[in-house]
């Protein structure tokens, strides 16, 4: 077939968005302390190894557990159990000692948001050190500036150096300090002279002494324009041409606990001022990344500035508490002192504290999000709250629902969405935002990320997302702003997979779904101008194996086939079964499945926590489920079969082409490694009360239309022979021989494309998701220079960057010599493309 992109550029649509492109960064996989910012201390204030408020621990505090159940990860304070596991036991995360020894002080501490100070009585000889994030990095010729809050009656000589495990010392300072009754800071400059990226930190003492440190520090001196990040990362934020930042979460916002929600005033001021608390990625923050350094950034890229404020609830994924109405008014007041701290003059209370912090001018404050991922009746409440006192107070600023607010009759400019799903849904869904009803809200995609299927991190992953920014970048009437999310990981400290940017304590690199958003923020122009493609369609495709899911115990089936073959039973899912006379009956069972791969006490608390999860919408439990497979082999094309007998309220699935990916994506909490509901891929044909449906029931998103059911004519009281015919793009459904349902699936093209104008500028996305190279003419209604500047990321499926190989998938350049009205380009396999052409 001939593959044929005509691009009108007469066909003016609507202005491309200003501010399309961004970000979303959330303190996950210790993306703050230690990430962006470089502190290279860990456990700077000592607070790691204190249980999080509002929450209690195991007996050997492997996990601590909220007041509605939902488990973390803890050990003590060094958070996850892979990140415990790399290092010695010690009582003070991070710091250890020899002829030293170290105890945590409660009563004597900095100042009142200090919740303790290490106390550390020096032997002869003695040391204590800290081993950083996965090491101190050492660089020749760089300069590091430490300093500690100390308190002491003796007087005696401290040296702190930089140094190897080895002891090899690649810079040290000595000073003096003198005995006083209160806290005295104490400032250090060290340089390398040489390189060591497992490094260390060692305060020595030249005598025997005793003394308190309150606070500690080491930051690299060279930081991005000198406001204290790391210039690296921040370099890379940059190279994703982003329009603006939000900030500061994600689920942190909301927090595991009502004590452990996000406060802006806990985030200003001096950083030893600063409360830590802890995250629910399982580590403390001494929010060293502040409201101010957030507000700072985004100045210095000159990006708009998102604030995301908590609106009097606690994560909802993670058993909620909601806040009561005097504490819902607390958070209402910070938002609106946050706001102030951003926007107000140096004459208002917090525009005079930001002043004090060296800027004496307004931040740009554009947009505010009030709260995350909420949803009900209970954010309905607080979001009206929010939005009409902030909308009066601050008419100016954009405000954002986490839902479609709308809908219940509350005032709504933008609707944050968020998509996480498998790169099929991402392919499927290009034209998702066509049917969007224009005089709606704006639409804030605020989340998004391919993080299930065969691969994550991959060319597939970045290829799938491209083709619905193709979508998204055609739809810039409506949909105003995106981000993918996760942001940041440290390799060392992941909780979370896939992330864009991906670092440790010395390098980093983006994985090839930042190369896609980087040329696609690159080349954004002014004008979205119309396309049409003519190309070869495709659906999906799916392979897998048959089964069938009861939602009550009692269905009773015969006769299973696969391709005419009998077919046994493979895998029971969930609940169990009994044999008679070649009859199976479905029945409850135990608990077939064991969280697995974390601590024993995180593993059974994660157990007891899902065991109590309700399904909203009137779905079972999890465990209600019961569901079995046939056969071995992932088919494509297949006929299933079997004679049933159900009641009519017992909701009974045909299962088709079920899978389990093998990857790793998600949360890194406790893993049921067998089979299970959310782990399996599959199509389904659902009949419930004489009804049919082959499309999904949704769990958790009540903005989602239910699915179309179609009427089947049932005699409950026998047995009914059921079958499934499942093909290429498609299966159709049988009962007793007559076809009553048919689900075609989504076909989608080999060529995506859009385009935009700019001037004198023609710009021209084109993905090709063929395993082939795909020669594909070009028709404008202009003539155009013939040299056409070409950027192209293209990579097999399963290709990933990492560190070894940070730019294995990346944009390369070439220039065309053929351009004109009409040219024909060729686009490798599996590739993301953007041609920029210039008008003669």
């Amino acid at each position: 077939m001939q593959h044929k992109v005509i691009v009108n550029t007469k066909r003016e649509l609507f202005p491309t968005a200003e501010d399309l492109y961004g970000l979303f960064f959330e303190d996950i996989n210790r993306a703050g302390d230690g990430g962006m910012y470089p502190e290279m201390i860990r456990n700077r204030s000592f607070e790691d190894s204190l249980v999080p408020a509002g929450c209690t621990t195991d007996a050997e505090q492997k996990i601590y557990v909220n007041r509605g159940g939902w488990p973390g990860a803890f050990n003590h304070g060094e958070g996850m159990d892979d990140w415990a596991e790399k290092v010695p036991y010690t009582e003070i995360p991070g710091w250890y000692s020899e002829n030293a020894d170290m105890k945590l002080d409660q009563t004597d501490t900095l100042n009142e948001k200090r919740a303790c100070a290490l106390e550390v009585c020096f032997k002869p000889s003695g040391k204590i050190w800290n081993i950083g994030y996965a090491g101190v990095p050492i660089r020749t010729g760089e300069h590091a500036d430490f300093y500690l809050f100390v308190k002491t009656e003796a007087e005696f000589c401290l040296k702190v150096s930089l140094e190897d495990a080895a002891g090899r010392v690649y810079a040290a300072e000595e000073k003096e300090i003198m005995p006083a009754e209160a806290y005295q800071r104490i400032d250090y400059r060290l340089t390398a002279d040489g390189e060591c990226f497992d490094g260390r930190l060692v305060l020595t003492a030249d005598r025997e002494v005793q003394i308190l440190i309150g606070f500690t520090s080491l930051m690299p001196a060279d930081t991005y324009m000198g406001h204290g990040l790391r210039k690296d990362l921040v370099e890379m934020l940059a190279g994703l041409h982003p329009k603006f930042m939000r900030f500061p979460g994600g689920c942190i916002v909301e927090g595991l606990s009502k004590e452990t929600a996000m406060r802006f005033s806990n985030t200003i001021g001096p950083v030893w001022e600063r409360p830590s608390h802890q995250l629910m990625w399982h580590y403390r923050t001494t929010n060293g990344l502040g409201f101010h350094e957030y507000l700072q950034l985004c100045e210095d890229l000159q990006i708009a500035a998102m604030y995301v404020c908590n609106c009097g609830m606690t994560c909802q994924a993670r058993c909620s508490e909601l806040f009561e109405p005097d504490l819902v008014q607390e958070y209402l007041q910070e938002a609106l002192d946050a706001i102030e701290y951003a926007t107000g003059s140096a004459e208002t209370k917090f525009g005079a504290i930001r002043a004090k912090m060296g800027h004496p001018e307004p931040f740009a404050l554009k947009y505010v999000e009030i709260g995350n991922e909420n949803w009900g009746p209970a954010y309905e409440e607080r979001y009206q709250l929010f939005y009409e006192t902030i909308k009066a107070r601050y008419p100016e600023l954009i405000l954002i629902s986490n839902a479609h607010t709308e809908k219940k009759g509350l005032p709504t400019e933008y609707a944050d969405e968020h998509y996480y799903s498998a790169p099929e849904f991402f392919l499927e869904n290009d034209t998702m935002f066509d049917r969007y009803d224009r005089q709606g809200p704006k639409i804030f995609l605020g989340e998004y990320a391919v993080n299930g299927g065969k691969t994550i991190a991959s060319m597939e992953c970045a290829m799938a997302e491209a083709v619905f920014l193709t979508g998204v970048e055609k739809n810039q009437d409506i949909v105003k702003l995106s981000a993918y999310a996760p942001l940041f990981q440290n390799s060392d400290y992941t909780a979370w997979k896939p992330n864009l940017i991906v670092f440790d304590n010395h390098q980093v690199y983006g994985i090839p779904s930042y190369h896609v958003i980087s040329l696609f923020g690159k080349y954004r122009g002014a004008q979205v101008v119309e396309t049409r493609t003519e190309t070869e369609y495709r659906p999906p495709r799916y392979q897998g194996i048959p089964g069938i899911l009861c939602e009550k115990p009692g269905l009773r089936m015969k006769n299973v086939k696969i391709n005419g073959e009998a077919a046994a039973i493979s895998r029971t899912i969930y609940g169990d079964w009994e044999e008679s006379d070649g009859v199976y009956t479905m029945k409850r069972g135990e608990n077939r499945h064991a969280f697995t791969g974390k601590s024993d006490a995180w593993n059974q608390a994660f157990a007891a926590f899902m065991n109590r999860r309700r399904r909203p919408q009137g779905m079972p439990d999890i465990h209600d489920f019961m569901w079995v497979t046939f056969g071995q082999t992932d088919l494509e094309a297949y006929t299933f079969e079997a004679d049933l007998k159900f009641d009519a309220e017992n909701a009974v699935t045909m299962s088709i082409w079920n899978f389990h990916p093998d990857t790793d994506a998600g949360c890194s909490e406790p893993r049921d490694t067998d089979w299970n509901l959310q782990s399996v891929r599959n199509q389904i044909w659902r009949i419930e009360n004489g009804e049919g449906a082959t499309e999904f029931r949704p769990f958790f998103n009540s903005d989602r239309p239910q699915p179309k059911r179609v009427q089947l004519q049932i005699d409950y009281t026998k047995f009914n022979h059921y079958k499934i015919v499942a093909k290429p793009g498609s299966y159709a459904c049988y009962i007793n021989g007559e076809l009553v349902q048919e689900k075609k699936l989504a076909v989608h093209p080999l060529i995506y494309a859009a385009a935009s104008t700019e001037k004198e500028q023609v710009l021209l996305k084109l993905i090709n998701v063929s395993e082939n190279s795909v020669e594909t003419e070009v028709e404008l209604d202009c003539d155009i220079l013939p040299k056409v500047r070409m950027e192209t990321i293209a990579a097999a499926l399963d290709a990933v960057n990492d560190m070894e190989n940070k730019e294995r998938v990346a944009a390369r350049e070439q220039v065309l010599e053929n351009g004109g009205r009409r040219f024909t380009v060729e686009l490798a396999p599996h590739s993301v493309n953007v041609l920029a052409a210039v008008k003669r």
